[in-house]
C-alpha cells in the first residue's frame, strides 16, 4: 500500500515528524446540519479538520448550516464537499435528475466560492451508472457508508487503501451513531494501526449536546474525547486529514446539467407506485415505505399526528390517497410533489400564474399549500389558497396562483389538513394561465399612450428650446 497525502506537511513541527504516516483518519459529516458546527470547533481545538458534505438545497433552511457557516468552515481549513441538491438516492431517479442533483449541487458550491472535489452518496446508495455521473460532473472521489470493519461488520476489511481501491466508492466503517462508544472508535483505529495502517474515513450526522439524543446522533463529548485521544496518536504515525487531502486531485471546471423538460403534474392520478429516491436525513433511510406513490412526498410540520392510506376508489381511477389527522396542535400535513430539480416537481416560469386543480372529499375544510424552488435548489413555502368546504362526495378544488416569484424555477403543491379529520385526494393537475385578451388589448393601448405621450412631450420640449434660442447678430453675419 502506498501512503500518499496531498497535505504539504503531515505533522506539526515536533519529533513526530520523524514518524511516517501509516494510519490516516478522516472526520466526515453528512448533510450540513447546523449542530455539526460544534464538532468543527472541537476538531479545530486539536488542530484537526473535517470534510462536510453539503446538501445545497438545504443551506439556510431551519436546522441546517447557513452560507456564512460554510465560509467559516472553509476559512478554518475544513473541506466543503458535495452531497447533491435535494438528498435523493441517485440510482432511484432518472439519469437526467441524477446529473442535475450532482452537477448542479457542485456548481452551486463553486458559485458560492468553494472548490469541491469530494462527494458523498445520499443514503450511501450508488451504482456504476451513478459513479460515472459523479466523475463526469467534476468530482475526484465519492464516499459510501459501508465496507470497512465496524460493530456491524466485524469481518470486513480493516482499512481503505491509499489511494482508494475505487475512488468513487470510498469505503468506511459504517455510520457512527448513538450506540458507538469511545472504546468502539479507539478499537477501529488501533486495529488498523496493528495491521499495517490505511485510511479510516468516519461518517457522522447529527451532533448532540443534550441529555436525550436521537439514534443517529453522536454526543459532542464523545467527539471531544476521541479527538483528544487521536491527537496523542501522532507519535505512532496516526494523523487526521480531510478526504480531499488524502484522495487528492485538481479542482475541475463546472459541468452543466440538462435542464428539466416542461411538464405538468407527474402521476397526478396517484396510480403509479415506486421508489422516487427520497431519503430522510434524520435516519438516513427512505422517507416513506416502499412502494410509495411515485413522484409524491408526504409532508408535514408542527405538532400533529397523521396517518396515510392508499385506498381503492379514486375519482376516476383505481386509487386515491387518504390523509387522516388524529391530533393537532400546530402545523399541517399534505401530499405534494417530491422536492427535486424537475423530475417530479413542476418546472415553472417566474412571473407566470398557474391554475391548480384536484378532486377531493373531506370531513373538514382544506386548502392548497404551495412551495417553490429557488435557483440554488432550496424549497420555500410560498402561499396558500382560500379554504374549501368539507364535502362527502368528490368535488373539484381549483385555484389560480399569483405570479410566481422572481427566481423561482419549480413548484410543488397539494391540499393540506390543518385540523383533525380526514382528506382524500386524486387527479391533481396544473396549467399555465392563458394571457387575457382584454388584458392584452389594455396593455397595447397603455403602451401606445406612453409612446404618444413621449412623442408629444419631446415635440413641446423642442419648441421651447427654439423659442429660447437668440436670433443671430446681423453684424456677425
Amino acid at each position: 500500500m502506498t501512503m500518499c497525502l496531498s497535505s504539504p506537511a503531515a505533522f506539526p513541527a515536533s519529533h513526530a515528524q520523524a514518524v511516517a504516516a501509516r494510519t490516516v483518519l478522516s472526520f466526515t459529516f453528512d448533510d450540513g446540519d447546523a449542530d455539526q458546527m460544534a464538532a468543527a470547533r472541537v476538531l479545530h481545538r486539536y488542530g484537526m479538520h473535517g470534510t462536510f458534505y453539503i446538501i445545497t438545497g438545504a443551506v439556510g433552511a431551519p436546522q441546517y448550516m447557513t452560507l456564512s457557516d460554510l465560509h467559516t468552515l472553509a476559512a478554518e481549513g475544513d473541506e466543503i464537499a458535495g452531497h447533491t441538491v435535494s438528498h435523493l438516492e441517485l440510482p432511484h431517479v432518472t439519469a437526467a435528475e441524477a446529473r442535475r442533483q450532482v452537477c448542479d449541487g457542485r456548481n452551486t458550491l463553486m458559485t458560492w466560492g468553494f472548490h469541491p472535489t469530494s462527494f458523498a452518496y445520499p443514503g450511501g446508495v450508488y451504482s456504476p451508472a451513478t459513479e460515472a455521473i459523479v466523475r463526469e460532473c467534476g468530482f475526484n472521489n465519492a464516499r459510501v457508508v459501508i465496507g470497512l470493519r465496524s460493530p456491524g461488520c466485524p469481518a470486513c476489511t480493516v482499512a481503505e487503501t491509499v489511494p482508494p481501491r475505487d475512488p468513487y466508492a470510498i469505503r468506511v466503517p459504517g455510520q457512527v451513531d448513538g450506540s458507538w462508544t469511545l472504546a468502539t472508535l479507539q478499537d477501529i483505529v488501533t486495529t488498523a494501526e496493528s495491521r499495517g495502517g490505511g485510511w479510516l474515513p468516519l461518517v457522522f450526522h447529527h451532533i448532540c449536546a443534550a441529555k436525550s439524543c436521537s439514534s443517529l446522533s453522536v454526543r459532542l463529548s464523545l467527539v471531544n474525547s476521541f479527538a483528544k485521544w487521536l491527537a496523542q496518536r501522532r507519535d505512532v504515525g496516526t494523523v487526521v486529514r480531510t478526504v480531499g487531502q488524502v484522495a487528492g486531485g485538481p479542482v475541475r471546471p463546472m459541468i452543466s446539467a440538462p435542464a428539466p423538460p416542461r411538464h405538468g403534474v407527474i402521476n397526478g392520478s396517484l396510480e403509479v407506485v415506486g421508489n422516487s429516491g427520497a431519503v430522510d436525513p434524520t435516519v438516513e433511510a427512505p422517507s416513506h415505505p416502499v412502494p410509495a406513490t411515485q413522484c409524491w412526498m408526504r409532508a408535514d410540520y408542527g405538532q400533529n399526528t397523521s396517518t396515510w392510506q392508499r385506498i381503492r376508489g379514486g375519482h376516476d381511477g383505481r386509487w386515491a390517497m387518504r390523509l387522516t389527522m388524529t391530533s393537532h396542535r400546530t402545523g399541517d400535513a399534505k401530499l405534494i410533489q417530491q422536492f427535486d430539480t424537475g423530475q417530479c416537481s413542476i418546472p415553472v416560469v417566474s412571473g407566470q400564474s398557474y391554475n391548480l386543480a384536484t378532486w377531493y372529499t373531506s370531513t373538514v375544510t382544506t386548502q392548497f399549500a404551495i412551495y417553490y424552488r429557488t435557483l440554488a435548489g432550496r424549497w420555500r413555502y410560498w402561499t396558500s389558497s382560500p379554504f374549501y368546504p368539507a364535502v362527502a362526495r368528490w368535488s373539484d378544488a381549483t385555484w389560480t396562483t399569483p405570479p410566481v416569484p422572481a427566481g423561482a424555477s419549480g413548484l410543488s403543491f397539494g391540499l393540506a389538513l390543518s385540523r383533525t379529520g380526514s382528506l382524500t385526494t386524486d387527479n391533481y393537475s396544473i396549467l399555465a394561465t392563458r394571457p387575457s385578451l382584454i388584458r392584452g388589448i389594455l396593455d397595447i393601448a397603455l403602451l401606445t399612450l406612453l409612446v404618444l405621450g413621449g412623442a408629444v412631450a419631446g415635440t413641446r420640449a423642442l419648441r421651447r428650446r427654439r423659442r429660447r434660442t437668440p436670433a443671430p447678430d446681423a453684424a456677425s453675419a
